[in-house]
Formats: C-alpha cells, structure tokens, sequence
C-alpha cells in the first residue's frame, strides 16, 4: 500500500484506521498483506471494539501528521511525550509493560568497541528517519547519526562497512539479526542504554475518536489483558516467528 501524499476522509463510523510504518518484526507487509505482532494486536482490538479495522501505510512523520489531523485513527509504537499529549490520548492497559532498552550491533570481525556512551563519538551510527531513542541520546547533536528509512537497510549497511554501529531497540535487533540471517557477523556491544520502564500503550487520535468510540477501545484493550490474548500473540507472532526463546523476557 502506498504512502499517502494527502490526507483521506474518514471511512465511516464502524471503521477503525491504523496507520502503520514498516518496523519489523512487529509490522510486516509483503504484497500488501499486513502482519507482525503489533498488527495483529490491531486487528483484535478492533474486532472487540466492534469495528472493522483499515490500514494506511505511511511514513512515521506523515503517520503522526494523519492522527493529529484527524485522518486516521490509532498507530502502535510511538512512545508518549508531552508534545504527542496535545493531540493523542494513550489507551490506559498497555499493549507492553516496558519498552526494550536501545543496544549497538557492530561487527563480529570489526575493531569497534563501545563499553560507554563516549565510545560513540567518533563513530558513523544508523539511526532510522522520524524515530526517538532516548532523551539523552535523541538531544545529543554531536553525534554522527546516518539514518535510513528501516532498519534491514542499516543492518545490510552495517555488514558492508559503511556505517560502525546500529542503534536499535533489543527486541527489535533480536528478531531482525536472525530473520536476516546475520548472527555469524553481528554481535551486540557491551554498553546498552536502559529503557525509560515505561509501559507502552496504544496512540488514539483526539481528533476522529468520539469519547464512545474511546471508551470502547479502553474496554477492548482491557479484556484482551484480562484474557491473555496479548500473551498468546506475542508468543505466536514474536518469540515463535523469530525462534527467540521467551524465557528471554525481551517482550511482556
């Protein structure tokens, strides 16, 4: 599904839009089938409020320009900020306890060593276009960010030598090292930055969602938790799919 260049009238009162940025391995999309944990969360959440869920593909800005414009409905991943505040609300039961901490990848045979944050300094990392990290990290102009538009492109970028580190959330890394089959050349560095420990919840655009309609989707969120439909998906389409054993507890 393509970008959107405009903004696309609300289909109709039982239509839930998600609007969605390729993040493996929680949004996948080949030949226009949508899939990926968080897309499946998306479509029970939907199928419980009552609605039928729409999807629109876009870039992460354009994505957050749709919800604060009203032109679609919900978006997974996006961390809250005073800013996202004035024009989101976050559902209340989250769809993760905690987001994962950010780590480095570098290459296995390469010299690059990061054991502190001033390790990074000198070095050419890949970030990806429209995406926060952490505040300390994400206010730190003196680094050398080489961004792209997802993560498999820094990854591949990073194996030919052109960038010396990936900075990526862990269970994201996890799951893209091995779908890319790269574990033989990449290893994660020893310095992490740890995650904020907060929970993570769904985005709501204040601008198309009624208060009923809001009240539904809370409703919905909280019998998903209460039944361990989360649970069951992010074993099915996470740990299973990427053969990462749970016991890691990356995901909750």
């Amino acid at each position: 599904m393509p970008a959107l260049a405009h903004a696309e009238p609300e289909s109709g009162e039982h239509t839930l839009i998600l609007a969605v940025n390729k993040m493996l391995p929680w949004i996948t999309e080949e030949d226009g089938v949508y899939g990926g944990a968080y897309t499946e969360i998306a479509r029970e959440l939907a199928r419980r409020a009552g609605l039928t869920l729409q999807i629109k593909s876009c870039p992460l800005k354009r994505c957050q320009f749709m919800l604060e414009q009203g032109t679609a409905d919900i978006m997974i991943g996006l961390r809250e900020t005073p800013r996202r505040d004035t024009f989101l609300y976050f559902l209340q039961t989250p769809y993760r306890e905690r987001s994962a901490d950010r780590v480095f990848y570098v290459r296995k045979d390469g010299n690059v060593t990061i054991n502190d944050y001033a390790d990074i300094a000198p070095l050419r990392i890949g970030t990806k276009w429209g995406a926060e990290y952490l505040r300390r990290f994400d206010r730190d102009w003196s680094v050398q960010r080489d961004p792209a538009k997802d993560m498999e492109a820094n990854f591949r970028k990073l194996v030919l030598g052109r960038i010396d580190a990936v900075l990526i959330p862990e269970d994201q890394g996890d799951a893209l090292v091995s779908a890319l089959h790269m574990d033989g050349q990449l290893e994660k560095a020893a310095f992490r930055m740890p995650s904020d420990g907060q929970p993570r919840s769904i985005a709501v655009s204040r601008a198309s969602v009624s208060p009923e309609r809001l009240a539904a989707l809370e409703t919905a969120m909280h019998d998903m938790h209460k039944a361990g439909a989360l649970t069951a998906i992010y074993k099915r389409y996470y740990y299973d799919a990427y053969h990462i054993p749970q016991g890691t507890g990356l995901v909750k």
